[in-house]
């Protein structure tokens, strides 16, 4: 078999007895970009076309918010020039309409980012970027008492487009939707009092129901009331595979649901171990990055199992802070971090502990093996030697699935 490992590949054996099967998602052939983006603003889902919509409010100020460099879309120039040319179309003039780049705590764009990812837009149009420390306003507060605060500028706006891209989330469950809003254009505090919840229960990858970092979310962005959505679902090939328009909640609800049919690995039963890569080369050039391949592969190893994790991580570990919370705590003290004193960045850290006290993490890397150890990990020269030590500790007759794909997967249990 063959697993990426940066742009090469790693070949190894793998008994056919020991192995369960290769998990990967479902891709099939697609429409055109240019038909996509008609069949979805012509059907929108629970809201009039949004031509009509903007001919009945007559918005003089229209704000659509846009995923940053982080959550990058592919063809989103070209999405975001058929939407801008709706919106004219419907009679709004150009100088009245803003983009808003949703950076959550991130960083703001370079230019040349800017240019990568929006294409012309930028000398069109006037981009924005939300500052998470500035100009926030509250909306009220969730079931949970979160106090929601939001940008300014967008809240205040005649009418605001949200804009995204579907995809598994280890908070959130998924991304794309509500995430437009918090965390979005979110303050600070709200972002960070929002994540903190990490370790709860429900809280993980592909997870919705009864999660309350979903929840949150979900409240914030009703509270908020966009008034148009655009969320796009990608193929694991990157390209545009569907296009949902319409109601906030629902045009969400039916992209996840699309989304799920796709990316959903039915299993019979759970494994001893699992061996994963995160996939694509991108995802494997840090540490951080490609780690949260492990929150899909848990899902198919059974408690007390294993995950050997197969990344080169060319460019380090890639989080700093992540790095620091791993390396000065023990698990125990990071399972028992007051919820309070969590701040965004090395939040990440909360997680992984919750892994790697339930299953062994082995890691094939190009990473220096004595930082891996004191994060927890367990470092292997080679897959064959991973193997090996799942053989060691799981006997002649363990059982395994692969993941080539990691990110891009869900395991689920087959009740049938």
């Amino acid at each position: 078999m063959k697993l990426k490992y940066g742009e090469n590949l790693i070949n190894f054996e793998i008994l056919r007895k020991n192995l369960l099967g290769e998990l990967k998602p479902t891709n099939n052939s697609i429409k055109s970009l240019n038909d996509l983006l008609k069949d979805s603003i012509l059907n929108p889902i629970g809201k009039p076309r949004l031509i009509d919509l903007l001919r009945k409010n007559k918005p003089t100020d229209l704000v659509i918010i846009v995923s940053d460099i982080t959550r990058s879309i592919v063809n989103y120039s070209k999405i975001l020039k058929f939407l801008a040319e709706e919106i004219i179309d419907a009679g709004i003039d150009e100088k009245n309409i803003e983009f808003m780049v949703a950076l959550g705590t991130h960083r703001k764009h370079t230019d040349e980012e800017n240019k990568q990812l929006y294409g012309g837009l930028v000398s069109d149009f006037l981009f924005s970027f939300h500052d998470c420390h500035n100009n926030h306003i509250s909306i009220g507060k969730t079931s949970t008492d979160l106090e929601i605060q939001v940008n300014k500028r967008v809240r205040n706006a005649d009418f605001v487009i949200a804009t995204g891209r579907i995809n598994f989330h280890y908070l959130a469950g998924f991304s794309g939707g509500r995430k437009a809003i918090l965390p979005g254009i979110s303050s600070y505090e709200t972002i960070r009092r929002n994540h903190c919840k990490l370790r709860r229960n429900n809280v993980a990858f592909g997870q919705t129901q009864n999660n309350i970092i979903s929840q949150e979310m979900d409240e914030a962005s009703r509270l908020f009331g966009i008034d148009y959505l655009l969320n796009v679902v990608e193929t694991t090939e990157k390209e545009t595979e569907q296009i949902f328009c319409g109601d906030s909640v629902l045009a969400f609800e039916h992209g996840v649901e699309f989304f799920r049919t796709k990316r959903i690995s039915k299993i019979s039963r759970k494994a001893d171990c699992a061996i994963v890569a995160p996939g694509a080369y991108a995802r494997d050039k840090t540490f951080f990055f490609s780690h949260k391949s492990i929150n899909s592969a848990i899902n198919a190893v059974k408690k007390g199992g294993a995950i050997i994790l197969i990344a080169q991580c060319e460019q380090g570990f890639g989080n700093e802070k992540f790095l620091n919370y791993m390396l000065k705590n023990k698990l125990d003290e990071l399972l028992g971090y007051p919820e309070e004193k969590i701040e965004i960045g090395g939040h990440r850290a909360f997680v992984t502990a919750k892994i790697l006290k339930d299953y062994k993490v082995y890691v094939l890397s190009d990473l220096e093996s004595k930082i891996l150890s004191q994060m927890h990990f367990i470092p292997i020269k080679s897959l064959d030697d991973g193997i090996d030590q799942i053989r060691e500790n799981y006997g002649e007759e363990f059982k395994a699935y692969i993941l080539p794909d990691g990110q891009s997967v869900l395991p689920v249990i087959d009740k049938r």
